[in-house]
């Protein structure tokens, strides 16, 4: 859990309102409510065995940030960028299977910042697609995003994290979790589901991440 979720939960546990205490954490108030609803939704079907530490090491390989470091385009140079655009892509050979995620971090004017493949051990394409997402945004983080508009063509991924869809899947919640501690850290973000043509960039580096192995 991350440091607004942490000051959130507390506040909240101290008697403030929901909106008080959103604020008191810095977090955006509908932010703050969907992370509450899913912890309070999945509280009570997978009960004290309930984790918000970093990812577990992926099954046949190195954990996930050592994992993310594996295959990944090296930034040369310190760039800064408040407003970037994400397409990510997630790629599972088998599903589950050995997996992959891919992403291009580009500028609003289509200047490409940086691209990544990173191999993920085994996981399912969900998975895969929800780490693809947040290494994207972390990344992004990096170069000095402040809003984020993220492109992707996984559905239940997109309005999963848009409060479209509810989390039902446990290891989904894991990730989903993940992901919302980083877009903690955002002034903005904004998810655009796309047709897989034109995310043709990101497929391909997630099955590189795929296939290429850890290492």
């Amino acid at each position: 859990m991350g440091k607004k979720e942490e000051t959130f939960v507390r506040s909240l546990v101290d008697g403030l309102p929901l909106g008080e205490a959103a604020r008191a954490a810095g977090l955006p108030e509908e932010r703050a409510r969907r992370f509450l609803e899913s912890v309070a939704e999945f509280a009570g079907a997978v009960g004290a065995d309930m984790r918000f530490g970093p990812p577990p090491a992926a099954e046949g390989g190195s954990s996930s940030e050592a994992a993310r470091h594996s295959g990944a385009a090296r930034r040369s140079g310190a760039s800064t960028h408040t407003e970037l655009v994400l397409h990510t892509d997630g790629a599972s050979l088998g599903n589950p299977g050995p997996s992959g995620a891919g992403g291009v971090i580009a500028t609003p004017a289509g200047e490409v910042v940086e691209e990544f493949h990173v191999h993920l051990g085994h996981a399912t394409n969900n998975v895969a697609e929800y780490e693809a997402v947040r290494i994207g945004i972390a990344r992004a983080l990096e170069h000095g995003a402040r809003r984020i508009v993220v492109r992707l063509d996984s559905e239940l991924v997109a309005y999963q994290l848009t409060g479209r869809y509810k989390v039902r899947n446990r290891k989904l919640l894991d990730a989903y979790l993940r992901v919302e501690q980083l877009l903690s850290q955002l002034d903005e973000v904004a998810f655009e589901t796309i047709p897989r043509k034109e995310n043709a960039r990101a497929d391909a580096l997630a099955r590189m991440g795929a296939q290429q192995g850890p290492g």
